[in-house]
């Protein structure tokens, strides 16, 4: 039935979604095409001073757009999902999802699912616009050994520490952005259904508020653990027999990340446990 699920929840917000991402590499290509026809021209010596001038203007309009689409098809893809999946589950079409044979835990797993694979398949598109524009036999070499270092950090050649740093630092990252970030916007999503009157609206505060309050909270944890303080306290004495204070940058870098993975874990099984919660037992679809 899960597989049932996804392929129904993959359907319906798919082909929206392929067409922007389309549009985006269709320009990434256009962009090529015209830089490598500049750099020919410039190679050849062949372009007049005017058409270099006319070249660099279109270029940084050109590159203005690009970065500017690159957000913005990153942010609708959010946007998109986001609102697919509380219609889905919270509008009228809501009556339709929850009459399946299915347990709420599944149903929400299965539009997680949906979420972070076109999250994945949006980075991977925007990541390969990226590297088709700007892979060149002068941009190649730089490329290649910025991967190389830090293969050589992950492979542990450069210390254990900076290793285990490195890994901290990825696991980090992809279990804050595919797991709390996703379970905290689903969670949000549930709380805004409980709201009599402007459910999105109360589903953007949730998020929004949820989001500050923790970082607040975790930001101040990090100062009051010991070993987690990023700033650290010296006091000494003078020669004259004054106290003298020192502060600076310190606490464990492994210590916070290692803080930081944790804490992103436990959230967001709780945001899961709080969403499946809402849906099993506060389903509000009025």
């Amino acid at each position: 039935m899960l597989k049932k699920l996804f392929k129904y929840d993959w359907k319906s917000v798919s082909l929206l979604l392929f067409i922007l991402h389309g549009i985006l590499l269709f320009y990434t290509l256009i962009g090529r095409i015209g830089i490598s026809i500049a750099m020919s021209q410039s190679a050849s010596h062949v372009i007049t001073e005017d058409s270099a001038q006319v070249f660099g203007i279109v270029g940084m309009l050109y590159v203005l757009g690009f970065v500017l689409f690159i957000f913005a098809i990153m942010i609708a893809t959010f946007v998109y999902l986001a609102a697919r999946m509380q219609k889905s589950l919270f509008s009228d079409e809501g009556y339709l999802t929850h009459t399946l044979p299915v347990s709420p835990g599944k149903l929400l797993f299965s539009k997680i699912l949906v979420f972070c694979t076109w999250s994945v398949l949006d980075i991977l598109c925007v990541t390969l616009s990226i590297l088709i524009l700007v892979t060149y036999k002068d941009t190649l070499s730089w490329m290649v050994n910025d991967l190389k270092s830090l293969l050589d950090v992950l492979s542990g050649f450069t210390g254990i520490e900076e290793q285990t740093l490195m890994i901290l630092t990825i696991l980090d990252a992809l279990v804050q952005f595919f797991a709390y970030y996703t379970t905290l916007l689903f969670f949000a999503l549930c709380l805004g259904s409980l709201f009599k009157t402007h459910k999105v609206l109360g589903a953007i505060v949730s998020f929004f508020g949820i989001n500050i309050g923790l970082s607040v909270i975790r930001t101040l944890l990090c100062f009051l653990i010991p070993g987690l303080n990023p700033f650290t306290t010296m006091v000494s004495s003078g020669t004259d027999g004054s106290v003298i204070t020192q502060t600076s940058l310190g606490g464990s870098e492994l210590a916070l990340m290692g803080f930081s993975l944790a804490w992103d874990l436990v959230f967001a099984v709780l945001f899961f446990l709080g969403s499946r919660y809402i849906l099993s037992k506060k389903l509000n679809l009025e």
